[in-house]
C-alpha cells in the first residue's frame, strides 16, 4: 500500500488534506467524498486486492480511452454513460439519482488505471407538495480521470463540469458538515452529530421518530445558491421567510421507532 500511496503522491493526487483535497479543486464539495474512493480502489486495483463487477476487454479500454475527450465536449447523463459504455466495473456510491457518484471501468490487468466518470446531483428546494425532486433528473457528468501523468491534468470536463467547478473560496477549506435530529411535530431540533453513523446509532438506542438530516456549515440558502443547488427565480426568493424556511437539501433519512423507512 506505501508504494501505492507514494505513487498518489507524486501524481500531486494527495493534498495537505488528502485526496479529498486535491479532488476539491475538482468537484463540488459534496462529490468530492465519492470520487475520492476511486483512487484508493485504483490503488486496490494495483494491489490485486480490487474485486471488479465486469472487466473490459483490452479492445474496450482502449476505445473507452480513445474516445473521452470527444464525448464530453457536450453534457451528458448517466444512463448516456451506461447505454454507450455499458455496466462499469465499479460503481461507487449509491443508486439514488439525487446523490453523487463515481463509475470506473478498467480491465483485469492490474498495471491499467481506473477511467472514472464523476456524476452529480443534488436534492433540489422544492415545495412540499411537490415531493422531492433533484436539480437534474439524472445525475450529470462533470469531469472524467481517464490521463496519466499529474493530477490535475488527467482530467476532461464537460460543459456542466467547468460551470461547475469549484471557485477559490469554496475550495478550502473542504466544507464539513454535520447531521441533525429533528422529531416529528418537534419545534427544535433535538441531537447534532458529527457522523451519520453516530446519528443513527443515537436515533436506534432512544428510538425516535423524526428525520437525520445533512447540514452544511453556514445558510441553507447560501450555501444550496453557491453549490448551484439552487437558482433564484422567484420574487420571493431570498427573502427573509424564505431563507429562515430553507431547507439544506442535502441527504436525509426519515426514521420511525430508530429505524430507517422502508
Amino acid at each position: 500500500m506505501a508504494g501505492g500511496v507514494r505513487r498518489t503522491r507524486d501524481r500531486d493526487a494527495f493534498a495537505a488534506t488528502g485526496v479529498m483535497g486535491a479532488y476539491s479543486t475538482i468537484l463540488p464539495a459534496d462529490a468530492v467524498r465519492d470520487a475520492a474512493s476511486s483512487v484508493y480502489a485504483e490503488i486496490a486495483h494495483r494491489l490485486g486486492w480490487l474485486e471488479l463487477d465486469r472487466a473490459l476487454s483490452e479492445a474496450e479500454y482502449q476505445q473507452l480511452s480513445a474516445s473521452i475527450s470527444g464525448w464530453v465536449s457536450q453534457d451528458r447523463t448517466l444512463p448516456e454513460v451506461i447505454e454507450t459504455f455499458g455496466p462499469p466495473s465499479l460503481w461507487i456510491g449509491g443508486t439514488n439519482p439525487f446523490y453523487p457518484k463515481t463509475l470506473a471501468y478498467t480491465t483485469a490487468d492490474h498495471d491499467h488505471d481506473l477511467i472514472c466518470f464523476h456524476l452529480w446531483n443534488a436534492f433540489a428546494n422544492a415545495a412540499a407538495e411537490t415531493g422531492l425532486r433533484g436539480v437534474r433528473p439524472d445525475p450529470v457528468v462533470l469531469a472524467v480521470r481517464h490521463r496519466p501523468g499529474k493530477f490535475p491534468g488527467s482530467f476532461s470536463f464537460t460543459p456542466e463540469g467547468l460551470n461547475r467547478r469549484p471557485t477559490a473560496d469554496q475550495r478550502s477549506p473542504l466544507r464539513s458538515t454535520v447531521w441533525i435530529f429533528h422529531g416529528d411535530r418537534a419545534r427544535y431540533a433535538s441531537g447534532v452529530f458529527d457522523t451519520l453513523d453516530a446519528g443513527l446509532a443515537w436515533a436506534a438506542e432512544r428510538q425516535v421518530t423524526g428525520i437525520l438530516a445533512e447540514y452544511a456549515g453556514g445558510g441553507a440558502y447560501d450555501v444550496a445558491v453557491s453549490e448551484g443547488r439552487f437558482t433564484p427565480s422567484k420574487a420571493h426568493h431570498g427573502t427573509s421567510d424564505h431563507v429562515a424556511a430553507f431547507s439544506p437539501g442535502l441527504r436525509h433519512i426519515h426514521l420511525t421507532g430508530g429505524h430507517r423507512d422502508s
